[in-house]
């Protein structure tokens, strides 16, 4: 188990675990997930950014994340895969449709390792995992006004509305182990123009619809351990009192910029929390995400006998 940040998450004990742990269809099904939740709070009453589009129409909006592009399928005949999904689909239309074109590795990240210690005569090491995965969001409504306004809806909260909706990274929930972060595109998503299509049997009925395109990074490790050889371990001198640790990070933040943090004077018995998860998070691998407006400070704390805190820094997320 690793244990860095008193957070726990199981490595992978086999191959098929760990194929299970880090599967393309985890993964991509995951990303989409995560992206209908976003979009669905804006529209959902009880959303959490609801409040930043109180004038939406309609009140309810259908969601499909089932469906996938098949990525060495000629782009022109997508039109004619979106044709047929709407044809499954026109029951539960308005809606929106989030279809994956696949999982992409992120190539020179292959044999590169994140982090390493040494940790009770065992060597971990943390393999990051990067998967790109190019989404297709599709906006359909039997009315041209009701779907411009949930196309335009759609850019908005890529677009303007996404630093006050949360920024640019969905975490994980860190607390209980999940250490994944999915970034949405950190430059302007474009929506294109509004387009018909005939529905088959109803010679008078339309569907408007209008199509983002996108591509997300899915990042996440994979936890190694290994037991090292046994060697002589030479006694500790009673004098050798553990430096003060130092913990380097700047100040102030921008919401939408992950930070590594470095911590001088580390000791194993130490654990590093933060004051105010609501503001930012800390992985294990010591990358400070931030999660809202605000300040926190980043505490660290001596568990042996007489525990307390030995150093401690604020930052303001701005």
């Amino acid at each position: 188990m690793a244990d860095f940040l008193g957070i726990s998450k199981s490595a992978p004990r086999s191959i098929e675990q760990s194929k299970r742990l880090f599967s393309n269809d985890k993964i991509k099904n995951l990303t989409k997930l995560k992206l209908q939740e976003y979009i669905e709070s804006f529209f959902n009453k009880l959303g959490e950014n609801y409040d930043l589009l109180q004038a939406i129409s309609p009140h309810f909006v259908n969601y499909n994340i089932d469906r996938s592009f098949d990525p060495v399928t000629d782009p022109t005949q997508k039109k004619m895969q979106i044709a047929r999904y709407f044809s499954e689909l026109r029951s539960i239309i308005p809606a929106i449709l989030i279809i994956d074109g696949g999982v992409n590795p992120v190539l020179h990240n292959i044999g590169l390792i994140d982090s390493a210690r040494l940790d009770d005569g065992y060597w971990r090491g943390y393999y990051p995992i990067l998967r790109r995965i190019p989404v297709s969001i599709i906006a359909a409504a039997r009315d041209l006004d009701e779907a411009d306004e949930i196309s335009g809806v759609l850019s908005l909260m890529f677009n303007e509305l996404r630093n006050l909706a949360g920024g640019s990274y969905i975490t994980g929930k860190q607390e209980e182990g999940e250490t994944w972060v999915i970034t949405l595109p950190h430059e302007g998503v474009s929506i294109g123009k509004l387009s018909e299509m005939d529905i088959e049997g109803e010679p008078v009925e339309k569907i408007w619809w209008a199509e983002m395109e996108m591509e997300m990074l899915f990042e996440d490790s994979l936890a190694i351990k290994q037991k090292l050889p046994d060697t002589p371990v030479m006694p500790k001198s009673a004098t050798n009192i553990p430096p003060i640790p130092k913990i380097i990070v700047p100040d102030q933040i921008s919401i939408n910029h992950r930070t590594s943090i470095v911590i001088t004077g580390f000791q194993d018995r130490y654990k590093i929390y933060l004051s105010n998860p609501k503001v930012a998070t800390l992985s294990y691998n010591m990358i400070l995400t931030p999660r809202g407006y605000g300040k926190t400070k980043i505490q660290i704390y001596d568990t042996a006998p007489g525990r307390k805190i030995i150093a401690e820094k604020e930052i303001e997320i701005i």
